[in-house]
């Protein structure tokens, strides 16, 4: 097999404080259902994104990105050296935590993030009137802490007094108490009280690879191509860390690849493919961010199975295209379980297959 592309530009240097690429998890799966429902809130973790990547997960222009940077709102977590070899030489690109970018918002709710969201092309950012944030300077009173939380101030307060590792004081007086704003929303995640927003876009894929054991895995704004044939390939390409691009390279090398047990991404119902899934791109974008592809044969897609252990459901056949005078119940992979009077697939009609995935 081909050895998959690294991308147009070459990479000096990747600075990633090693805290940020910590996985969810290697070790097998857990049983029970609740390990598939939960699986995008389990997997959503800090994938370093690229400034353009940043700006359009949050839903702004990449000025005003550069704004809340210039602000103290969003901090680069790392840094990639890109050259570009005839543009200009080796290029410094900050990289943005995914999750700092999405909870934004929520931790900043004083700002009017719909006019920033709605600013036109070529317009001043709405953030460029609002004063930088003071280094270590960046509290906040329990009216806000409510905000961030949706509650009142009283409910702020009320935590304050129930749980003994609400944070400390940072400043203000003993009537109008100020808090550090990052502890405040660490406690805030840790508790439960707010939650990392899920409306952006993300492919979970949970996987085994030859060698056996099942790992997690997350792209983020995911593009997922279906082939309308089952002879061709289907494609899915999403921005990944480079933890997780080494994982599925090396987990997918070899003749019989990977097999995807459970793949959930917006626009599709969930997936699961029965092998032969390989990483075959990996490109660096000229922002610093590194988008994967990877792809399998289309006729080894089905439905995945509802059940804990995910997999694919029983099929008749593996893949077919819609026919007008099909009469078999058809999954939503295109895969269908043929019944005798039907014109179409009737003469495909035997034993029901069943195609577990590990």
């Amino acid at each position: 097999m081909a050895r998959p592309r690294r991308g147009l530009w070459p990479v000096k240097r990747i600075s990633i404080p090693a805290r940020w690429l910590a996985r969810v998890t290697t070790s097998p799966m857990d049983s029970g259902q609740e390990q598939l429902s939960g699986l995008p809130a389990l997997l959503d973790r800090h994938v370093p994104l690229g400034p353009d990547q940043a700006a359009r997960r949050l839903g702004v222009r990449r000025v005003d990105l550069d704004a809340a940077v210039r602000l103290g709102f969003l901090s680069p977590i790392g840094t990639v050296e890109i050259d570009y070899k005839h543009h200009g030489g080796v290029t410094v690109v900050p990289l943005f935590s995914a999750v700092d970018v999405a909870l934004l918002p929520v931790v900043r709710p004083l700002v009017d993030w719909q006019a920033v969201a709605t600013a036109r092309p070529g317009r001043r950012s709405p953030l460029a009137a609002l004063t930088p944030v003071d280094p270590g300077e960046d509290r906040v009173l329990l009216a806000e802490v409510g905000r961030i939380a949706g509650v009142g101030r009283a409910a702020a307060a009320n935590w304050r007094r129930r749980y003994d590792d609400f944070p400390a004081p940072a400043g203000g007086t003993a009537t109008s108490p100020e808090f550090d704003r990052a502890k405040v929303v660490a406690w805030l995640l840790a508790h439960g009280k707010i939650a990392i927003p899920t409306e952006a876009p993300s492919a979970a894929l949970v996987v085994t690879g030859a060698g056996g054991g099942t790992r997690r895995f997350r792209l983020e704004d995911p593009h997922l191509l279906l082939a309308d044939d089952a002879e061709d390939e289907d494609r899915l390409s999403g921005w990944s860390t480079d933890e997780d691009a080494d994982s599925l390279a090396a987990l997918s090398a070899g003749t019989f690849g990977l097999t995807v047990k459970h793949l959930a991404t917006p626009g599709a119902p969930p997936l699961a493919v029965l092998g032969e899934a390989h990483v075959i791109d990996r490109f660096r974008s000229g922002t610093g961010g590194l988008r994967l592809t990877v792809t399998w044969p289309a006729g080894l897609r089905g439905t995945a199975a509802s059940g804990p252990a995910g997999g694919v459901v029983r099929h008749g056949i593996a893949y077919a295209g819609p026919g007008e005078g099909c009469v078999c119940r058809r999954h939503d992979c295109g895969g269908v379980v043929p019944v005798s009077w039907c014109a179409e697939h009737g003469g495909a009609v035997g034993p029901v297959l069943a195609w577990p995935c590990g």
